[in-house]
């Protein structure tokens, strides 16, 4: 009697294991559902990442470093911290530090405004900002959805190569965590075109949250008539989906 259980349950598991191996894997359509449901029922979220981009312009090529580290809670709480480096002394970028909780706002360094409106206008590009960087509803809808018909999905990671409009889509999200948006001359490009991008989007294996974006994008434009070139690189984790502690930064946390 007892080897009959033991076949029976040694049956159960082995049934078990077989319906859990023959178990197909999701297709892209299905994928990118899950990804927007998951999306969709996302109340907060910690982003990190790291931007380089190279801006060749009138005879002269700068260099763009940013590290960019975000909370964000949907509760009107957020802290933002960016460090920002440039190897041209004609195109200085700073470093900052934008915290929000409740309504109260804390900007470092302190700046002496002119008047309430030029403070608004900061904060108000501030929060902006901060809500471009958590927007991965347009990451699916400009980029993996545009790319539908020719993005691989292999082992939880979307990836693609080409001169499709979500280069230039990722080349418009990348602008948010570069330094060189600090720079007045360069948010004056003009005439933009693909030259050639590539990109990855690392999947969790269950729910399909986006992990990481990594991207590289040769975007070409006009800046008063002259040709400008951009090649711009980043890598981008997204973590603690719905468990980020927004905290604000302190100001001894900026890095010159």
């Amino acid at each position: 009697m007892k080897k009959l259980i033991y076949l029976f349950i040694i049956t159960l598991i082995l049934v078990g294991c077989s319906q859990e191996s023959t178990k197909k894997p999701l297709t892209k359509d299905e994928t990118i559902k899950l990804i927007q449901k998951t999306i969709k029922n996302t109340n907060s979220i910690t982003v990190h990442a790291d931007n380089t981009t190279t801006v060749t312009y009138d005879k002269f090529t700068t260099k763009f470093d940013e590290t960019l580290d975000s909370k964000y809670d949907t509760i009107n709480q957020s802290a933002l911290k960016v460090t920002a480096q440039s190897n041209n002394t004609k195109f200085k970028v700073k470093p900052y530090i934008y915290n929000l909780s409740k309504n109260n706002e804390m900007i470092f360094p302190e700046t002496n405004y002119i008047s309430y409106r030029a403070q608004l206008a900061d904060r108000n590009y501030l929060q902006d900002l901060q809500a471009d960087v958590v927007n991965l509803t347009d990451i699916v809808q400009d980029v993996i959805k545009k790319d539908s018909s020719d993005i691989v999905l292999k082992d939880n990671t979307f990836s693609y190569e080409g001169k499709s409009e979500s280069i230039q889509s990722l080349y418009e999200y990348g602008f948010h965590f570069s330094s060189m948006h600090q720079i007045s001359l360069f948010n004056q490009i003009t005439d933009l075109k693909v030259v050639s991008g590539k990109y990855t989007i690392d999947l969790s294996p269950t729910n399909k949250f986006m992990k990481q974006l990594d991207f590289e994008v040769t975007m070409t434009g006009k800046i008063k008539s002259k040709p400008v070139t951009i090649k711009m690189k980043q890598e981008t984790q997204y973590k603690d989906f719905n468990k980020t502690d927004v905290t604000p930064y302190k100001e001894d946390e900026l890095s010159e």
